[in-house]
C-alpha cells in the first residue's frame, strides 16, 4: 500500500470517527470543564454531570495534574487546539483561590482568550472548591484561613468535617448522595454568600459553581 493509500485511510477514519462524535451528542452544547488536581473536582463534577443527566459526549470533564492556576488555563487552550473540527461551545476553567501567585495572571489570561468558536470562562471558588461543597450543608460567610492553617485546611478541618466526618479529598463515593440532598440548598447558599460579600467589598468565601450550575441545568432547555 502506498503511503498516499495510508493517509487517504488514515484521513478517511478520522472524518468517520468525527462524524459518529457529532452523531452521538444531545443537541445541545459541547462542553468542556478543566478543574485542578485529579480527584475531587472531577469527581464531583462527573456525578453532577450524572445528576443533571447530560450527556457525556457533550459534557467532557478533564483534570489537570497540576493546581496552580496558569496551568490549568494553559491545559485548557491545548485541549481547545486539538479540537479544530469540532470545537468546544464553552470551557469552564474551575480553579481555586487559595493562596495562588499565579491567580491574576490566569483571570487576566481567560479574560483576554479570543475565539470566535470558543467562549473560555473562569468559575473560581475562594478559598477553594470545599466551600462549594460546604454550601451543600450550610451557609457561612466565615473568614477562613485566620485558625493558623491554609485557608482551604482551615475550612475543611473545621466547618467541613461537621458534617462529613470522614472527608477526604479524592473519595469518590461520597459526591452522589451530597449532591442529591444538597445542590438546591448550594446554589442558594452560593448566590446569598456572594451577595454578602459583594455587600462587603470582600471576596473570602465565595464561590462561582452556582454559576455552573445553573448553565449546565439550562442545557436541555436549548433543545
Amino acid at each position: 500500500m502506498g503511503t498516499d493509500d495510508l493517509f487517504s485511510k488514515r484521513k478517511a477514519t478520522k472524518v468517520t470517527q468525527l462524524q459518529r462524535a457529532k452523531e452521538s451528542r444531545e443537541p445541545y452544547d459541547k462542553v468542556l470543564i478543566v478543574c485542578e488536581g485529579e480527584k475531587t473536582e472531577p469527581h464531583y463534577l462527573m456525578a453532577l454531570r450524572d445528576h443533571l443527566k447530560l450527556s457525556q459526549a457533550n459534557i467532557k470533564i478533564d483534570p489537570n495534574s497540576d493546581s496552580s492556576p496558569t496551568s490549568v488555563v494553559k491545559y485548557a487552550k491545548e485541549l481547545i487546539k486539538e479540537s479544530p473540527k469540532d470545537p468546544y461551545n464553552h470551557v469552564f476553567c474551575v480553579i481555586d483561590r487559595d493562596r495562588h501567585a499565579d491567580f491574576d495572571t490566569a483571570i487576566a489570561q481567560i479574560n483576554g482568550y479570543r475565539n470566535k468558536d470558543t467562549k473560555l470562562h473562569s468559575i473560581v471558588s475562594n478559598p477553594c472548591f470545599e466551600f462549594w461543597i460546604l454550601l451543600h450543608f450550610d451557609y457561612t460567610t466565615k473568614l477562613f484561613g485566620t485558625s493558623g492553617d491554609s485557608p482551604c485546611m482551615d475550612l475543611i478541618k473545621n466547618n467541613l468535617k461537621v458534617f462529613v466526618e470522614d472527608y477526604e479529598k479524592g473519595d469518590k463515593a461520597i459526591m452522589p448522595p451530597i449532591i442529591k440532598s444538597g445542590l438546591e440548598r448550594a446554589v442558594a447558599n452560593a448566590k446569598r454568600a456572594n451577595e454578602s460579600a459583594k455587600r462587603n467589598g470582600i471576596d473570602n468565601p465565595t464561590t462561582q459553581m452556582d454559576e455552573l450550575v445553573d448553565y449546565l441545568k439550562g442545557l436541555k432547555d436549548e433543545k
